[in-house]
């Protein structure tokens, strides 16, 4: 019968022998994990203290290796500690931003925040008890469907990403030899037409923000009575969105140097956007979501016209304090800088999305409470992709593949090849 194989990270067989100077050696073979066996030893004065100070450097050895080992998950280990081995996974991975790990974390774990609901459905509390073996697809299908059924099913469609990166962990350990995540229900999408605004809505939209802006009472929003001035920077920021289809981040985060008003046509450099970091607010993170997100845009007249009145108003903030997140060396610094910003919040610091997102509503009444700076965003490349093609498109817009924004911001039909000549060819005598 063949002798077993010493698993990687364990040692085989402790042998020990009297040396001629009256101590003891003891010996055993540890088998690294580059899968080659390494000689270790140790001496004492007699032979249970020699190999229990062997045992003592095969247990250091050991634990050099605690972060690589395979040996560190079992069937039986509870999914809480695959979570946690995954969010560091994440979390080192530089392709996915400080915001997204956030998310997911904040999807595992249970709020600290005494305002957050107390029957949110997070995955540790819900699931992390469960030892590998049990977390079947069965028992997480259970868990998604109750998610969906329960009417969140964007919530149910997290879920299911993140349970895929959870079980992985177990699969690249060897405990799993295929990820039950993939056996799971499928959970399709409707597809629905992406909604964009047209131009009489659009100026209906305009004449409604300047009746608010003046203090008026609109639809769902009364007259102005009290408190701050409405703010005219809503509207502004509204005119860079819709005269150049980037994100409101992107928009909330840009600052003067970003533009060159001077070239023809003149253009704005996205290389910026605002984050929210759990626990430590806001940030300008200087560089864009994407790497097709850092682009050069051309800006139409009437943007560029709102950005003179802007730049050339001796009431318009300037430098702002902000916190920001750069690289540096390949890797992410959290720095104090003063920025120029072009839309500053209140006091001279980065203006709250949450904040805007409130006063933008206030702005639109219910009389288009449907429509946000995503809506413009849609409509720029919905009227971009009819005047050329959905590539320029998704190019305008920061996309990294055209198909994303066919599918979620372009609101036309696909033009289908002329075909009429063929089917007249084929039918046009059959019906005459």
């Amino acid at each position: 019968m063949p002798r077993p194989v010493t698993e990687l990270g364990s040692y085989g067989d402790i042998g020990a022998k009297e040396q001629k100077n009256g101590k003891w050696r003891a010996w055993a073979t540890f088998r690294d994990y580059d899968g080659r066996g390494r000689l270790v030893e140790a001496y004492g004065p007699t032979e249970s203290k020699a190999k229990a100070e062997l045992r003592k450097k095969l247990t250091a050895r050991a634990k050099q290796y605690k972060g690589r080992t395979r040996g560190k998950i079992s069937r039986d280990t509870r999914l809480t500690l695959l979570m946690d081995m995954w969010l560091e996974e994440v979390e080192r991975d530089e392709g996915i931003g400080q915001q997204s790990y956030g998310r997911y974390k904040g999807e595992i774990d249970a709020s600290e925040d005494k305002r957050a609901s107390k029957d949110a459905i997070k995955l540790r509390p819900a699931l992390g008890n469960l030892r590998v073996w049990e977390a079947d697809a069965g028992r997480l299908d259970e868990h998604i469907q109750s998610i969906a059924a329960a009417g969140l099913k964007s919530k149910a469609r997290l879920h299911k990403v993140i349970l895929t990166g959870i079980m992985g962990v177990a699969v690249r350990y060897g405990v799993l030899t295929e990820n039950p995540v993939r056996d799971t229900s499928r959970m399709r999408r409707r597809k629905t037409k992406p909604q964009t605004i047209d131009r009489d809505r659009l100026d209906g939209l305009r004449a409604q923000l300047r009746k608010w802006l003046a203090g008026k009472e609109i639809p769902g929003t009364p007259a102005y009575t009290h408190g701050p001035k409405r703010d005219r920077l809503v509207l502004d920021v509204a005119d860079l969105v819709l005269g150049s289809g980037v994100r409101p981040g992107e928009a909330l985060a840009a600052s003067w140097d970003q533009f060159d008003l001077a070239a023809q046509p003149a253009t704005f450099t996205v290389s910026a956007t605002v984050v929210r970091l759990a626990g430590k607010g806001l940030f300008r993170q200087e560089w864009a979501k994407s790497d097709a997100g850092h682009r050069i845009v051309a800006l139409p007249e009437f943007t560029i016209g709102m950005l003179k009145r802007l730049r050339d108003d001796p009431t318009h903030g300037r430098m702002c304090e902000v916190k920001a997140l750069r690289e540096v060396g390949g890797d992410v610094e959290e720095v104090g800088d003063k920025v120029p910003l072009v839309f500053p919040g209140r006091g001279g610091v980065l203006r709250d999305p949450h904040n805007f997102n409130r006063t933008w509503r206030a702005a639109r009444g219910t009389l288009y409470k449907d429509v946000t700076q995503y809506t413009f965003r849609k409509a720029v490349a919905t009227l971009i992709a009819e005047a050329s093609d959905s590539k320029t498109a998704a190019k305008q817009l920061g996309h990294s593949r055209e198909g994303i924004t066919e599918r979620h911001y372009i609101a036309s039909p696909e033009q289908a090849p002329d075909s009429s000549a063929v089917l007249e060819q084929g039918f046009g005598a059959a019906t005459s």
